[in-house]
């Protein structure tokens, strides 16, 4: 795996929104924000590109959303 400082940086905005994501849904009982938490916590480590890297992160991040709807 191939680290650079804007890799580093997309990964660790991505953990956080994941932790922040993880921490809403065990909280309240919303089991889809946890998943999608512990997914934006633990995808970026496969994820090389950083475009995908933040397709993936605003998808993940806006599915709860959008199902809550």
């Amino acid at each position: 795996m191939h680290f650079t400082a804007e890799s580093f940086i997309a990964s660790l905005i991505t953990g956080s929104v994941g932790y922040v994501y993880w921490s809403y849904g065990r909280k309240r009982p919303a089991p889809l924000f946890m998943v999608c938490g512990a997914l934006l916590m633990v995808f970026p480590y496969f994820v090389e590109s950083i475009p995908l890297t933040a397709l993936i992160t605003v998808g993940l991040a806006a599915l709860p959303v959008v199902v809550r709807i």
